[in-house]
């Protein structure tokens, strides 16, 4: 890896990257709202988080990944748009489903942007002609590839930012410190890396099994106040 693109890694997985990822909760403020997540519990759900729906996503990183790598744009084009019919697939609650296509898109639009002629703007021109689903995981691969990086490290990059947005989302929640907050990020360390090595296991589809935060997503849009969209 150059320096370069290890600085522009971090850029792309900075929290401040603008399109929205602020605004969602995945169901965590169901959780808060209803009283079935209190602070003491935030660490042993975000490390269930990561082992379920976090491998799933670094799995569809690592497979954005690798379609960088190849030459011929139709099949690029064919090959992710596979990609994410199976991402829409196995996203069972709408609201993350919507969540994740949300941001997929307007990633897709700033990287290019940012990387110049590339395979992520190929992507984004055949994601905008088609109207298809473009998942923020497999974008977020898709882009890191493009920069020649290592697939281990944008992996380990996308977790970060997925643990990292969920705490920051909780600060608004429940009643956490920033200073507690960055202790518990600094202490699910282990887990990412666990997530990520197991994402590199998966065969196939990866299977999850994230009943309360699909639950908690589909119940979000009845809370009586929200301050975030899923």
């Amino acid at each position: 890896m150059t320096q370069v693109a290890i600085l522009q890694l971090l850029q792309l997985a900075d929290s401040a990257f603008p399109i929205g990822a602020q605004a969602h909760s995945y169901g965590l403020e169901t959780l808060a709202a209803q009283e079935q997540l209190a602070p003491e519990g935030l660490g042993a759900y975000l490390a269930d988080y990561l082992v379920e729906i976090g491998v799933q996503e670094a799995s569809f990183c690592r497979r954005g990944f690798r379609l960088a790598a190849l030459a011929d744009d139709a099949a690029l084009g064919e090959q992710w748009l596979q990609l994410n019919q199976q991402i829409s697939a196995l996203r069972t609650a709408r609201e993350g489903r919507d969540a994740s296509a949300a941001l997929g898109r307007r990633f897709l639009t700033l990287a290019g942007a940012l990387t110049g002629p590339s395979r992520v703007q190929t992507i984004a021109q055949t994601a905008r002609q088609t109207s298809a689903d473009s998942h923020y995981a497999a974008a977020f691969g898709l882009a890191a590839g493009t920069l020649g990086l290592d697939e281990d490290a944008a992996t380990l990059a996308l977790l970060q930012q997925s643990a990292a947005g969920l705490l920051a989302a909780a600060q608004k929640l429940l009643p956490v410190g920033q200073s507690w907050v960055m202790q518990l990020l600094w202490q699910l360390k282990p887990t990412l890396i666990a997530a990520a090595e197991q994402s590199r296991a998966c065969e196939g589809l990866p299977r999850t099994c994230a009943v309360m935060a699909d639950l908690a997503q589909m119940r979000h849009a009845n809370l009586p106040v929200r301050l975030f969209i899923s």
